[in-house]
């Protein structure tokens, strides 16, 4: 889990979602990108003119151009394009494409060197219209959404600040000045001695994902769109073209007119759509949400109650999976898994348990260890809840229409509990069909055979892993 926006400055994330403001992370990326065609239509008042300042970035290398001897660093007129074209990354936005870290990854080196020759060649051709730079992501090798989003953040910086400026005033937020290459300067709220740059959520968008041609259209890849006009001037099909190269690309708009113009009118006239954060289809905001159900739904749990260390853990244990099944039966948490025609497999699960438990024990600061698919030699334990060595819980979680899922209360749970020689373990059944009734016949017959060797039994605790619906559908039920 990372830690948001809101969380890090204490503002409830409603009030910065009212605002329009990306509650990014902090210390991980949202795989959201800023798209500089979402720039027309933005009507955040620190962003007029934005648009048009992106463009006029790239004159510059206009004017540049015929000045230029020969595209060699040797030559001061093209070392000043790639100055230009050395843009340094900016911190704590909560976007991109990294796993691991949330900085930008700024351009510069042999990139800015491809950039700066690219646009050589480009305005030696006589193309002078700036919106052919809107195509980078066509025809620039290492050039995608990603670094397109780091240029715009790079480019506009002024502007991100100004907004990030005013925010923080509105919501109370605690700031420091920050100078930036211009000497210009912003107060603005700081993160690892670094400032934070706030985004405006009407300028973010996701990647598109087609996974055929035939979804081009669909998934909103407006370079496949002009691959497609292109395509239909020179008289090739898409199978022929789809195998095109950047370099090919290129070659291929600046070499004809018809082809250049067609470029600079489609984008024109085009337009990109923004990331829909209230249906939120990518589950941008499920951790936060599921940390804000932990806030206003505290675990009814108080330590100290027992003397015996790995009784209290097992019986934290249980409340976790009492507040796991409210977040899924009453919290509708398990929404996000049936988007996009989809059904949630058993990792689905894992990762919301994980997120519920950690989400209590960070909020409780409890001296308790949450850990999911150790493997102690005899498969991965889905979770332990741990104290030490003095207290251990494990739990497995299985769906109802897993075909092993007897097999796994029966042999797998106590395997992994000798295994790490815990003291108890609970049994998650979720419920994806009607077979509630049969499976607890099924699991009652074999804890009678259990009970008659000797052997532990289990809790088993079910949900109902269904997709539930909206109070405000017609066909809800309060009992159901």
């Amino acid at each position: 889990m990372g830690t948001y926006y809101s969380t890090y400055f204490k503002v409830e994330h409603q009030t910065l979602f009212d605002k329009g403001v990306f509650d990014g992370c902090l210390d991980a990326d949202s795989k959201l990108h800023v798209d500089p065609m979402l720039l027309k239509q933005c009507n955040v008042p620190e962003f007029k003119g934005a648009y048009d300042a992106f463009f006029d970035f790239f004159n510059r290398f206009v004017d540049l151009t015929p000045a230029v001897k020969e595209p060699k660093l040797s030559d001061p007129f093209f070392k000043k394009m790639v100055e230009f074209f050395t843009l340094s990354e900016i911190p704590n936005t909560g976007l991109g494409y990294s796993e691991k870290t949330c900085k930008g990854r700024g351009i510069s080196g042999t990139l800015s060197i491809q950039l700066a020759n690219s646009a050589y060649s480009i305005i030696k051709e006589g193309i002078t219209n700036p919106k052919i730079f809107g195509w980078m992501q066509l025809i620039e090798d290492n050039i995608g959404a990603d670094r397109i989003s780091d240029m715009t953040l790079a480019i506009l910086q002024p502007f991100f600040l100004r907004y990030t400026e005013r925010v923080s005033f509105e919501c109370g937020i605690d700031t420091k000045e920050y100078v930036d290459k211009d000497d210009n300067t912003y107060n603005v709220p700081y993160y690892q001695n670094k400032p934070v740059h706030f985004v405006p959520m009407q300028l973010l968008t996701n990647l598109p994902v087609a996974h055929t041609y035939d979804d081009v259209e669909d998934a909103c890849d407006y370079n496949n769109r002009l691959k497609h006009r292109i395509g239909q001037i020179i008289g090739v099909y898409w199978q022929e073209y789809r195998k095109y190269s950047k370099k090919q690309w290129k070659q291929i708009i600046i070499e004809n007119p018809e082809c250049y113009h067609t470029a600079i009118e489609l984008y024109d006239k085009i337009s990109s759509s923004g990331y829909d954060f209230n249906k939120d289809e990518s589950g941008v905001f499920y951790n936060l949400k599921i940390q804000e159900c932990t806030k206003r739904f505290p675990l009814n749990f108080l330590f100290g109650k027992h003397n015996n260390p790995a009784d209290e853990i097992y019986e934290f244990s249980k409340a976790i999976c009492d507040q796991y099944r409210h977040v899924v039966e009453d919290r509708r948490a398990s929404e996000i898994f049936y988007r996009q025609h989809r059904q949630p497999d058993e990792t689905d699960w894992q990762m919301l348990l994980l997120i519920v438990a950690e989400s209590y024990q960070k909020g409780g600061n409890f001296d308790i260890h949450v850990s999911r698919e150790a493997n102690p030699g005899v498969g991965e334990i889905d979770f332990q809840l741990t104290r030490g060595s003095k207290a251990n819980t494990c739990i497995e979680i299985k769906r109802s229409t897993n075909k092993d899922l007897l097999h796994g209360y029966r042999q797998q749970l106590a395997a992994y509990m000798k295994a790490e020689n815990a003291d108890h373990g609970i049994f998650i059944v979720i419920l994806e069909d009607d077979s509630e009734q049969q499976l607890k016949e099924k699991l009652r017959a074999v804890q009678d055979d259990m009970n008659k060797k000797g052997e532990y039994i289990p809790d088993v605790i079910f949900i109902d892993g269904r997709r539930q619906l909206s109070a405000s559908n017609p066909n809800y039920s309060i009992s159901r």
